[in-house]
């Protein structure tokens, strides 16, 4: 097994090898599975992570320079522009907004509560200041899911009310279900669509602090007058147990009757009766990212306007605090290690037989502050609408913590995109373990999820947990670099690398992608997913 502890002796042998290898020919399936370059890969992590680029913090001229970087490799690749106006771009305007602490104030019932004690707000980036009155209903945990026999809108109009919901979900829902529908971005989604003011989130316990800055795109304005609600609630708010425990004892309740209820998926919604005001203002930022795309054009006259997008989050999160006097965070392996693969895979895709789907490589922006550079995408796509039926994610290429015999596809339960990972387990003889933590959900925590939410299937195939060598744990290795190296400094060049790992994770999703772009017939949700009924079939 291949396994380093510094890259320079790999870096030096890179240049070598890439300056005397040709890339005329045309090569079969075998032929560029053999010809995957891991010294290719660190050529281009190396670059992507290094402290020249400052932690690719959207914004800073570190990210520009990696997206240039990529941009340029593209090219040299022969692949097409993706992006917008003819080239590898697609722009993308932010907000970054802050709360002035001094302007919050929130009185309910008359009675005045304390910023950061009794309450918090979320900075808006649709307002820079508000100043409301409402009336306020409970809406238990604000979920409707009509088809797991349980709506708290039932009955209860909100519309132009400040909601109070408690966070969480029935304790009988799965726990995708609960994820997914106790989500600020689901429950808010639903509140707009229903006309509620704002939102009042219960939490059990007391508050941790005050609101950091809230980053959102700018909508285009192409766009702007086809949307069916505004980006988002005028105002949320955060408030402990007890201070919400009065309003509901002033409406007859008990809160802790009320939680039982809920809990046990019995819907509990009322008016309070009380009026709320909040008042605060926030300091707005703008600046302007883009996410990097790339087409490799199809060959089928049918399937080549339909595109297969493969993502990987260009961001990390820039200097920091530093911790044993380093404040660069490389972020090489999250995620300077995918950015780096889909340019490995791009080399060797655009040296086989043309696909018959068209392949778009596209490095996405501001991952870090909430999939925003994908969710931007999949909304508003620079290759124009309706053309994107499938996403392949790879966000940190894990075989690089410790080669495995085995792979994790996550999303392979809903949709048939399982067909391709199934092809590809079969060629490497490294089966799809099940996953062995459930409970994170990770497959709703990346940038394939910003395509589920706009019906497109996804998929995310990576090293699974069954260490080659008998004597590792994978898992506890993957535990212990969470621990030590997730998002800090320490998750850098100097890091250890199995290379062996990463050889085979290349692999697995090369096969994937050459599967789906040149093998597969119609890209279909599973009917029975919970995501299919959530993001399609309503």
């Amino acid at each position: 097994m291949l396994r380093t502890h510094t890259l320079a002796a790999a870096v030096f042998f890179v240049g070598a090898t890439l300056s005397c290898t040709s890339t005329d020919d045309t090569l079969s399936l075998d032929q560029g599975i053999d010809s995957l370059s891991i010294d290719t890969f660190l050529a281009h992590m190396t670059a992507l992570s290094s402290d020249v680029m400052s932690g690719r913090q959207p914004g800073t001229a570190g990210y520009d320079s990696a997206a240039a970087y990529v941009a340029r490799e593209s090219q040299a690749l022969g692949l097409e522009p993706g992006g917008v106006s003819g080239t590898y771009l697609q722009p993308i305007d932010f907000l970054r907004a802050s709360l002035d602490p001094t302007t919050a104030a929130l009185s309910v019932a008359g009675r005045a509560l304390m910023y950061g004690t009794d309450y918090t707000l979320s900075p808006r980036t649709t307002h820079t200041e508000i100043d409301l009155r409402a009336s306020m209903v409970f809406a238990g945990f604000g979920i409707s899911a009509p088809g797991l026999g349980y709506d708290d809108f039932d009955g209860i109009d909100v519309s132009g009310k400040l909601v109070v919901v408690m966070a969480g979900a029935p304790d009988d829902f799965g726990s995708l279900e609960r994820t997914v529908l106790s989500s600020s971005a689901s429950r808010d989604a639903e509140l707009r669509e229903r006309g509620a003011i704002g939102v009042v989130i219960v939490q059990p316990e007391e508050l941790g602090g005050r609101e950091g800055p809230r980053v959102r795109y700018v909508t285009p304005d192409a766009f702007t007058s086809d949307a069916s609600s505004p980006e988002e609630l005028e105002v949320s708010l955060t408030v402990p147990r007890r201070v919400a425990a009065p309003w509901m004892e002033g409406a007859g309740r008990s809160l802790d009757d009320v939680v039982q209820s809920i809990r046990a998926g019995r819907p509990v919604s009322f008016e309070l009766g009380i009026e709320a005001r909040v008042r605060a203002a926030f300091r707005h930022e703008s600046f302007a990212s883009s996410n990097v795309a790339a087409l490799l054009q199809g060959s089928d006259p049918v399937l080549r306007d339909e595109v297969l997008v493969l993502t990987a989050h260009l961001d990390h999160l820039g200097i920091g605090v530093p911790i044993e006097g380093d404040s660069i965070y490389n972020g090489t392996l999250d995620n300077a290690s995918g950015s780096a693969a889909l340019l490995t895979l791009a080399s060797v895709l655009t040296r086989l037989d043309a696909p018959r789907r068209s392949i778009l490589f596209l490095w996405v922006t501001a991952e870090e502050v909430g999939l925003l550079g994908s969710e931007y995408f999949a909304r508003f796509p620079s290759i124009g609408p309706g053309r994107v039926v499938a996403n392949q994610n790879m966000d940190g290429v894990m075989g690089m913590i410790t080669a495995s015999d085995d792979v994790l596809a996550f999303g392979y339960e809903h949709s048939n995109l399982s067909e391709a990972v199934d092809f590809a387990v079969g060629r490497t003889g490294t089966p799809v373990a099940p996953d062995p933590t459930p409970e994170e959900n990770l497959f709703i925590r990346s940038d394939q999820y910003a395509f589920v939410r706009q019906g497109i299937p996804a998929i995310w195939v990576q090293g699974g947990r069954s260490a080659i060598d008998a004597r590792r744990d994978a898992q506890a290795e993957l535990d212990t670099w969470i621990l030590e190296r997730y998002h800090k400094p320490t998750d850098d060049l100097e890091q250890p690398f199995d290379l062996e790992g990463v050889r085979r994770e290349l692999h697995s999703n090369l096969l994937v992608t050459w599967h789906v772009t040149n093998e597969m017939g119609p890209i279909e949700w599973d009917p029975g997913s919970f995501l299919y009924q959530r993001w399609v079939r309503d």
